[in-house]
């Protein structure tokens, strides 16, 4: 939203007045006002949202069948936005690109990482094709195509007290230096929820908005930390520290959400949308294979 005529103009390339004109066409045909005019510019009223969230999905559904159509002409150069938590983008959308370029040379991709509460909305306002996001709350203008167990685990160093443990509790966790994720993400709100319910109190050692330094704090052998299963996986499997469930029925059903805006999705975006799905379901299944690590 512009909020001027004169800035609207200007970036559309069309005349002032040419533009108050289809505004005035636009409020005659619907018998309603579309903006409020203020002394500091325009702002939409309530019907005039709607008419904007209407050519919003109507410009992106013409872009789907775009694509469509050029995918049947071979004309297949497109780049696919994918919008991600941190947990899966470590290293899991490298897999994914390196398959799916084998099939489609003329694709290109663009990631973008940013904290879970944000993924939905980026998704439902068109700026990306697909989301990957953390617990996925219902929303109507968003479609879950898959749901994918990603719970939230204890990293703790080898030789810790713990690491031979099939499981921890909260209250042990309390016991130790811990590094927790800051209280703008999700998982820490889940947590902490927990937490509250348990009349468990748990202070943070550290608290940080990055796993890498969640991640350094129990490789370093400070203490222990609380992070989504997939984040922790490259570690793991290189023996730098060793992962158990927490004994939190809520903290074990969490997900990693393959996300879209509810519209027409261009096949190529669909076909990558399964690729992504393959991917985390094969992350899954390779964890199950890892041998774990012996008990004290």
């Amino acid at each position: 939203m512009a909020g001027s005529i004169r800035k609207a103009s200007e970036k559309l390339g069309t005349a002032p007045s040419s533009l108050s004109r289809k505004i005035l066409v636009l409020e005659r045909q619907f018998g309603t006002a579309l903006f409020d005019r203020t002394s500091n510019g325009l702002v939409l009223t309530h019907a005039g949202r709607l008419v904007a969230d209407y050519a919003k999905a109507a410009v992106l559904d013409f872009e789907c069948l775009r694509a469509d159509l050029d995918d049947l002409r071979g004309l297949r150069r497109r780049l696919i936005h994918v919008v991600a938590v941190e947990s899966f983008a470590v290293d899991h959308p490298v897999a994914a690109v390196e398959r799916f370029r084998r099939k489609y040379e003329g694709v290109s991709f663009k990631f973008t990482v940013v904290p879970a509460p944000q993924v939905p909305p980026i998704v439902s306002s068109g700026e990306c094709d697909i989301g990957v996001a953390f617990c996925a709350a219902p929303d109507p203008a968003i479609s879950v195509l898959e749901r994918v167990s990603e719970p939230i685990v204890v990293a703790v160093p080898l030789d810790h007290p713990l690491s031979g443990q099939r499981c921890a509790s909260l209250h042990e966790l309390a016991r130790y230096p811990i590094a927790l994720p800051e209280s703008t993400f999700l998982m820490r709100e889940m947590f902490d929820q927990a937490c509250n319910a348990a009349d468990v109190q748990i202070v943070p050692t550290l608290t940080a908005n990055s796993f890498g330094s969640l991640k350094g704090f129990v490789s370093s052998g400070a203490g222990i930390a609380v992070l989504p299963k997939g984040a922790a996986l490259h570690e793991e499997r290189h023996r730098e520290f060793v992962t158990l469930p927490i004994d939190v029925e809520s903290l074990s059903r969490t997900t990693i959400d393959i996300i879209v805006r509810r519209r027409r999705l261009p096949r190529v975006v669909r076909l990558f949308a399964e690729e992504l799905h393959q991917t985390l379901s094969a992350r899954i299944a390779d964890d199950m294979m890892q041998p774990t690590m012996p008990a004290h």
